[in-house]
């Protein structure tokens, strides 16, 4: 048994309304002079119910924007200025001694070798025996996905504390990516009109991410820092639908980086979560009207939608994923932290309460874990 004993969150300094991000992008293509309906940008932009975003890149480059290795580089850098605040902020919460930690798991798209996870030891004076679990290629699973692979560990290192951080900087795409594959797209629709479904697929993903880190503090049940009141990681389960590698990822395209996720993810999200929740329920003899708290991930409007009439749910139940989507937008893997983090932040539930935390990604693929106060 794994406990949660604390959580935090952490920003880059630049935040654009909708409306903002939205105009950059018509804009560009009135200058590019592409041959496209301006009015569906708008629609799209709106259809995603967000108010904002924070992105780690301003948009005074989105015009001109630099080389890919530069932007990379600049991720590194700057994602990391942002993860090493909020992992400090972590430790800070909880009293408790970078040296202290026995373990360190990072979860990220961004490509770097060193990792982020033994780049941020350079910065916080973790102990150098520290051992590390780097986690790529789950996307906007990868916070639900790291916390149940720390129980895990947790359950055989009782004794041990762990931290987890996430960060994507999904605004990297917007520094040339973005731009260069519409243009392309647009240019070869009169000659491919099946390309279309491709187009609108990158501008609605241009629409939903933003950018920003999260982490969070487990110990193991014989660990001094575990305490009653604190959520605990009962179980989890994890699955992975076959055939279904084309609903959501990111490719590299003749034009950069592309952003996958495919209109049908909402369907396939009500078997996937049926063939986790079900069962993982079924084993400790509850149902979900034993579920007081709903910790997921709102990959979009749709998915929320689909999780919440599958399973009937009470439209409060879902709010504070409605809330995160509003405020910040789909910040991948560190999204469903940012909402177990406000979760938290409330009125804490009746002792004895549980609650699902749960997280799709590519693959396709879900994770989903029961929690209890």
């Amino acid at each position: 048994m794994a406990y949660i004993v604390a959580t935090s969150t952490g920003f880059p300094e630049h935040y654009y309304p909708q409306e903002v991000l939205a105009t950059a992008l018509k804009k560009y293509f009135l200058i590019m002079d592409l041959e496209f309906d301006l009015e569906a940008i708008d629609r799209f932009f709106t259809n995603v119910k967000i108010n904002g975003r924070y992105f780690t890149f301003p948009l005074d480059s989105f015009y001109d924007p630099p080389a890919f290795t530069q932007v990379n580089n600049q991720a590194i850098t700057k994602c990391l200025n942002v993860i090493e605040t909020t992992v400090t902020k972590l430790l800070d919460k909880a009293a408790i001694d970078p040296q202290d930690i026995s373990q360190l798991t990072a979860t990220t798209l961004i490509s770097a070798t060193p990792g982020l996870d033994a780049r941020l030891i350079n910065r916080i004076p973790f102990s150098p025996d520290i051992k590390r679990m780097a986690l790529t290629g789950v996307g906007c699973m990868g916070g639900a996905f790291g916390l149940a692979r720390i129980a895990d560990y947790l359950k055989g290192h009782p004794t041990e504390s762990s931290v987890l951080f996430a960060m994507e900087p999904s605004s990297a795409l917007w520094q040339g990516s973005l731009q260069r594959d519409l243009s392309y797209m647009i240019q070869r629709l009169p000659e491919d009109p099946a390309i279309y479904s491709d187009i609108i697929m990158t501008i609605v993903t241009a629409a939903l991410f933003g950018d920003g880190s999260a982490a969070v503090l487990m110990v193991g049940e014989d660990h001094p820092l575990a305490q009653p009141g604190q959520p605990r990681i009962l179980d989890s389960r994890s699955i992975i639908l076959p055939n279904t590698l084309h609903l959501m990822g990111m490719d590299l395209v003749e034009t950069g980086t592309r952003n996958i996720l495919r209109p049908e993810v909402a369907d396939y999200v009500k078997v996937a979560l049926h063939k986790t929740i079900d069962p993982l329920l079924a084993d400790h003899n509850l149902s979900t009207d034993n579920i007081v708290r709903w910790i997921v991930h709102p990959g979009g409007p749709k998915i929320l939608s689909a999780i919440q009439e599958e399973f009937g749910l009470d439209e409060q139940l879902l709010q504070g994923s409605w809330d995160a989507l509003a405020e910040i937008g789909n910040i991948s893997s560190s999204t469903v932290l940012y909402i177990l983090d406000k979760t938290l932040a409330a009125e804490r539930p009746p002792a004895g309460s549980y609650g699902l935390l749960l997280a799709m990604g590519p693959g396709f693929s879900q994770e989903v874990i029961l929690l209890q106060w």
